[in-house]
């Protein structure tokens, strides 16, 4: 007589083996998430390293966002204001133009640039001649997060050129017109920020559902450009899965260091997320207390 599975012992080991199955999956999941936030931490760290670099070599941090000088030439015997471009750590689209009119305020708004650009050449332009793009050895995978990559893929939205962003206190005017900076401004002085250890130097941009979603609709070049203009509300991102305590934020501080930031275990509001983000911003004592992000006094 031949023996065999019953039907019955053929489920049950069906079940065992998806049962299995599903718990690697989840595992497997968990592990892919866990090194692309590892990644993204370390990227943060190696753009504060290469602020810090750039600091001890020209004196100044990066600016936050580029802007246009002014400069007095006495090379051809009359003075003259010469006008030229100031990158921040990832530059504007001004191309060659302060080439051809080096006497004129050109500074203009179209030439700034969004991560989600469809125009790869602009995207290009802005990454290469941003000041910090040699001190991070040409590696245009250090300025954006891994996940937010994935986030673009499911959303059916662009992959980003960058998705960190600077304080606006390193040197950043969001007023076009007075953009035109006298010789001797360029950035914040280098060993001469106070709280460095406090104050926030870079951060993501949020893009996780319910806390400051990325309008994935705008027009590019129109939103999310390279600066965390946080008096106009912008808010730091939290965006990783620290398992089961929640989300995190990735920041990196003015002294070099990065760090996780852990979402309050009841959730934050959209006010929250703008309180603590101005105190990074500012490099102000907080805590959190029943749930709320506080400033100390």
């Amino acid at each position: 007589m031949k023996k065999g599975f019953t039907l019955v012992e053929l489920i049950v080991v069906v079940g065992i083996i998806c049962i299995l199955a599903g718990i690697l999956i989840a595992s497997f999941s968990g592990g892919i998430e866990s090194a692309r936030s590892a990644k993204c931490l370390t990227n943060m760290r190696n753009l504060a390293a290469a602020c810090q670099t750039y600091g001890m070599a020209n004196s100044f941090y990066p600016a936050a966002g580029s802007f246009e000088k002014i400069r007095i030439d006495e090379g051809t015997g009359n003075a003259r204001k010469v006008f030229y471009n100031h990158s921040g750590w990832i530059s504007w689209n001004c191309g060659q133009t302060y080439d051809s009119r080096p006497q004129s305020h050109v500074a203009s708004s179209s030439w700034f640039t969004s991560c989600y650009e469809e125009d790869d050449e602009r995207s290009r332009f802005a990454l290469t001649n941003g000041v910090l793009w040699k001190y991070v050895s040409a590696n245009s995978e250090v300025y954006v997060c891994p996940q937010h990559r994935i986030v673009c893929q499911e959303k059916g939205a662009n992959a980003p050129v960058w998705s960190y962003v600077m304080n606006e206190y390193f040197k950043w005017d969001d007023t076009l017109g007075s953009r035109a900076k006298s010789e001797d401004e360029y950035g914040r002085e280098y060993g001469n920020v106070k709280n460095a250890d406090k104050r926030l130097l870079f951060a993501e941009i949020p893009f996780v559902e319910g806390l400051g979603d990325i309008d994935f609709s705008a027009s590019p070049g129109t939103e999310h450009d390279c600066t965390l203009q946080y008096k106009h509300d912008e808010i730091i991102g939290f965006n990783h899965s620290a398992g089961k305590a929640g989300l995190c934020a990735h920041v990196a501080f003015a002294d070099g260091h990065a760090e996780k930031i852990m979402m309050p275990k009841g959730g934050m509001t959209i006010d929250d997320a703008r309180n603590l983000t101005r105190f990074l911003c500012d490099g102000k004592d907080y805590t959190l207390e029943n749930g709320r992000f506080k400033e100390l006094k």
